[in-house]
């Protein structure tokens, strides 16, 4: 059975990413919350400024076969992902992208 979180992941808050690449190409649009936090540009000395850090959060079932690589086009911007996340018993995903363009 699969277990409707989309109060999580649709709505008001909400923004639709049309996946662009994939290697599974199972899923072709997702809803989920999507965040631009800002990471600070002062870090240690010797560290990479990691600037900004854009997150992607859906439901897990829905991206379980998206992998490091594949790309989503989110309000008019290409992002990679670099990584993915659990949160919240695992039933969501946090995806970390990288813009591209």
């Amino acid at each position: 059975m699969i277990e409707d979180l989309s109060l999580f992941t649709e709505g008001e808050f909400s923004t639709l990413a049309t996946v662009v690449y994939s290697v599974s190409l199972g899923v072709t649009e997702l809803s989920g919350i999507f965040d631009e936090n800002y990471q600070s540009a002062f870090g240690e000395f010797g560290q990479d400024i990691e600037g900004r850090k854009y997150c992607f959060q859906v439901q897990t079932q829905l991206v379980e076969d998206l992998r490091h690589g594949d790309r989503l086009e989110i309000n008019g911007q290409t992002y990679q992902i670099t990584g993915k996340q659990p949160k919240f018993d695992g039933k969501l995903s946090e995806l970390i992208l990288k813009r591209i363009s």
